[in-house]
């Protein structure tokens, strides 16, 4: 009998989660294309601006599975509690508990796909959606990819190995590392390969650090080595930024080697770090939301109608959040460590949400 309640259980809310999920990711999507739209132009049309949130889709869906996980458990578990199965489970014998570890089952279904998504499909994607966005609006080739982006400049190919976002006296700014020039003539000939530590944009134009020039001639080819030099190039700077990815929706790898990179040349990694901690405790995140919904669940939702059970889902995800994104604001004022304000706040819900549950089981 309790592998049948287990399997009924987990099926109220996997179709509950799956049907909230698919609604909300719909949704932002078509926000996201009503916005775009009013910044379509001739060159930015109909057709780009629907490709355009069709890539973005895999991070829209992974940014919102864990609210859409604690309000698909109310809406499918909520249900049976409302039709009264769930005391008809409880004078079974069955503990609330089991019960709501029945449901976190189906949730682990979804959450495991999800982060693998979130691993290897949502940071390639969403590198080729805002290059793409940006070439369409500038009309400028740039391609996004693994290792950094390209993009077309007159006769000019470069390559931003480590486009970087750090934070500073000033707030979050976006630093450009790595960098290769290859210049060709008009016969498509490579003329020259120029290599730079950094680039920075300061008084109007660009300047770049630590210059290699390699330049390629008919008979030879000579290497010269520079602290500095300008950069002439079209290019505006926050073309660049728009199409940088954010720390966010980078694979761990990815994030992994960005952290050293920093450390190494003294750089602040703090944004980088956090992300990282956030994908590591992601699926704990998950589970800790649903695990908060299942006392609300067990106590008092066959008292309640849908609507209630959304608002009361969405006001405790909105709370999370907020101590969330205030545990890690903290961490960063004091120099705390950013894995034990990241790991905290969801392992504290978790804890609490158990202790409810086997109090008024």
């Amino acid at each position: 009998m309790i592998k049948r309640v287990d399997r009924y259980i987990g099926k109220a809310a996997v179709l509950g989660i799956l049907f909230v999920w698919i609604s909300m990711t719909l949704l932002l999507m078509m926000l996201t294309l009503l916005g775009e739209l009013r910044d379509s132009t001739a060159a930015y049309d109909t057709s780009d601006v629907l490709w355009y949130v069709l890539q973005t889709g895999p991070r829209t869906a992974y940014e919102v599975f864990p609210i859409s996980a604690l309000l698909g458990s109310l809406l499918g578990i909520g249900g049976l509690a409302s039709g009264n199965e769930l005391v008809a489970f409880r004078t079974a014998g069955v503990a609330r508990l089991r019960l709501a570890a029945a449901g976190l089952a189906g949730v682990l279904l979804f959450t495991l796909p999800v982060m693998a998504v979130g691993e290897w499909i949502v940071p390639g994607v969403e590198q080729q959606a805002r290059a793409f966005r940006i070439s369409q609006l500038a009309g400028q080739l740039i391609i996004g990819g693994p290792t950094g982006m390209w993009m077309r400049d007159g006769d000019e190919i470069v390559n931003i190995r480590r486009p970087l976002m750090t934070v500073g006296r000033r707030g979050q700014s976006i630093s450009f590392q790595d960098i290769e020039i290859y210049a060709f003539d008009t016969s498509e000939n490579l003329q020259q390969v120029t290599r730079a530590k950094g680039a920075f944009f300061d008084a109007g134009r660009w300047t770049l650090e630590g210059v290699t020039e390699v330049d390629i001639g008919p008979d030879r080819v000579t290497t010269s080595r520079l602290a500095q030099r300008p950069w002439r190039t079209s290019v505006k700077p926050g073309l660049l930024e728009s199409a940088v990815s954010r720390p966010s929706y980078l694979s761990l790898r990815v994030l992994w080697e960005q952290i050293h990179y920093l450390e190494r040349n003294g750089l602040n990694d703090s944004l980088y770090r956090s992300a990282f901690w956030e994908k590591i405790v992601y699926p704990l995140t998950v589970l800790a939301l649903v695990l908060a919904g299942m006392p609300l669940v067990f106590g008092t939702a066959r008292f309640m109608n849908l609507g209630m059970r959304l608002f009361v889902g969405m006001a405790l995800g909105g709370v999370f959040l907020l101590i969330n994104g205030t545990a890690q604001n903290l961490a960063a004022a004091y120099s705390l460590p950013i894995a034990l304000s990241t790991v905290t706040p969801s392992y504290l819900l978790a804890v609490f949400s158990i202790m409810l549950l086997r109090r008024s089981s």
